[in-house]
């Protein structure tokens, strides 16, 4: 795969062919950087390293005209810097970051000096943001990249940036509280196709994410072993772990592989590695099939990743431990339990019958104490009456 360039990058187009089929160019694309703002164009070469010398010439080009003089320092340099380090460290969320990056930072901050951005300019952001009804963990999100980007010159050679202005985040009001019982469960299992369904499957027993889930390939899944690997490259977090077989899903795995199984009898040159597939074809997503399943179900406002939720107080309701839940669910910290609200019943319960027990102590300790101060101050009366 050519090498990635920094602060711009040679690519192949995508397209779809008369029949629908995604095919590329064979004409090598260019892309980087000008004032802050993408410049994209074709090279009109199919030579990859010819292509290399003129991306490298463009930018040199533009770099001429720049300067590492932290005054003359522009915000648009700072997110080349920032998606540069994204690329540099293979953050799996580089591209959707680049996109959103010059869709909305760019427009606003990209040819913006660094020392003018301050709290006011910040709000203004904000304010903008607002307007065209971005909620607050997204504006959050878009802070943060600046921020990251103002850091990263601040720790450049020679220094890019001299002072980072305070960030003051939106509060979010976000908690994540739907859950899907076990009824509206099979109601929509029973509606979906079965490349959508044992995705469901899977989500709801083990709480593991959309996207992990249409990662799994078919070596990945252990019947045995009763067990699915999860490679860390495929993991939100990078972390390595198993997914449970387990119940119901065992046997909803074993259906999933024998529909496969025998469209590769059927079709052996149009074979697929991958669980969730359709046809012979990997399946990325089921959103319309979703969307009509909890319709049918009168279940319209369930989300999948209720199902993250679910599976997690599942388990916590079940007799897991935090960190047991946590192996399976794929969540890095305990803060996942404050997010989501998760209170087991049971744990309630026993937490209820120890308060109840530790009062009723207390009580009775109270009232020992009182009965033996009425029988001192009874004999103390006797003893007036009788002088």
């Amino acid at each position: 795969m050519p090498k990635r360039i920094p602060t711009g990058r040679i690519f192949q187009k995508t397209y779809k062919d008369r029949g629908g089929v995604k095919q590329k160019t064979t004409t090598w694309y260019l892309k980087y950087y000008r004032g802050g703002k993408p410049v994209e164009l074709s090279s009109g070469t199919e030579d990859y390293d010819e292509a290399l010398k003129m991306l490298r010439k463009k930018m040199a080009d533009v770099g001429a005209a720049h300067t590492d003089d932290p005054d003359r320092v522009t915000m648009g340099q700072l997110f080349d810097l920032l998606l540069e380090d994204y690329r540099f460290k293979n953050r799996k969320s580089t591209y959707d970051t680049e996109l959103r990056v010059d869709a909305h930072l760019r427009p606003f901050f990209g040819e913006m000096k660094v020392k003018a951005i301050g709290t006011t300019v910040l709000k203004q952001f904000v304010a903008r943001r607002r307007r065209q009804e971005a909620e607050a963990a997204t504006i959050n999100k878009e802070l943060a990249w600046v921020r990251r980007a103002m850091k990263i010159g601040a720790q450049h050679e020679p220094v890019l940036v001299d002072r980072v202005p305070h960030f003051d985040m939106l509060a979010i009001d976000n908690v994540r509280e739907g859950t899907i019982d076990h009824e509206v469960y099979r109601a929509v299992r029973d509606r979906l196709p079965q490349y959508a369904r044992i995705a469901l499957v899977i989500g709801y027993h083990t709480g593991a994410r959309k996207g992990e889930i249409c990662s799994i390939k078919l070596d990945h899944v252990d019947m045995k072993a009763a067990r699915i690997f999860r490679p860390g490259r495929s993991t939100k977090n990078g972390t390595p772990r198993y997914l449970p077989i387990y119940g119901y899903m065992a046997a909803e795995l074993e259906m999933a592989l024998a529909v496969i199984d025998a469209w590769n009898k059927q079709n052996p040159r149009r074979r697929c590695p991958y669980l969730l597939q359709r046809f012979g074809k990997r399946v990325f997503d089921f959103e319309k099939v979703w969307s009509a399943a909890v319709k049918d179900a009168g279940a319209e406002e369930a989300l999948f990743h209720d199902l993250r939720r679910t599976a997690v107080t599942n388990m916590i309701d079940a007799g897991l431990s935090e960190k047991e839940a946590m192996e399976i669910s794929g969540h890095k910290t305990r803060a996942v339990f404050d997010r989501y609200h998760i209170v087991s019943e049971r744990r309630m319960k026993q937490n209820a019958e120890k308060l109840d027990q530790h009062l009723k102590t207390k009580e009775a300790a109270f009232q020992q104490q009182n009965v033996g101060a009425s029988g001192e101050d009874a004999g103390v009366r006797r003893k007036e009456r009788l002088m």
